[in-house]
């Protein structure tokens, strides 16, 4: 199924809306988490918001893979993920590093000195986890109990 979606990231377009959510519902409908990441997604959706974007790889009205990422407001040269699902049947290898390969190249080109992803240490976005671990992020600092008893936020960090 990988080589179905050898698409380039592109920018979230008006026909990716309902794909969109539909890979952001079976990623993250049942955690936590899928409010805020929702919201983002909403905000990209209407697009012109330097803080809140969306690269998708798609075809055929098939969403495969969907990182939502902007600047971080006030800072000089900080970018944030602030989150990325990939399909079940695709590779993560694969279409999720490509995907975040292009925010990090987006963000270095836009004058970013650093990216960060603030994730719940949640086995439910496990697979998340792994994908920024093979990208180079690694943990700057962790906040136990943060979301819930035994649930960590883990702040990660890119340097660019």
């Amino acid at each position: 199924m990988t080589g179905y979606f050898a698409q380039a990231p592109r920018a979230l377009s008006p026909d990716d809306h309902v794909p969109a959510r539909v890979l952001l519902m079976g990623a993250l409908g049942v955690t936590p988490y899928i409010d805020r990441a929702m919201e983002v997604l909403q905000l990209a959706e209407r697009g012109h918001d330097h803080e809140h974007r969306a690269l998708v790889i798609a075809r055929d009205g098939t969403v495969a893979a969907l990182a939502l990422y902007g600047a971080v407001a006030g800072a000089l040269g900080v970018s944030k993920l602030h989150a990325a699902v990939v399909a079940p049947s695709v590779s993560v290898a694969d279409v999720g590093q490509r995907l975040l390969s292009a925010i990090l190249d987006e963000a270095r080109s836009e004058g970013a000195r650093l990216v960060v992803a603030e994730m719940p240490d949640d086995p439910a976005i496990g697979q998340v986890r792994a994908l920024l671990a093979s990208v180079g992020f690694e943990e700057e600092a962790r906040v136990p109990d943060f979301y819930r008893a035994g649930v960590a936020l883990t702040l990660l960090r890119r340097d660019l």
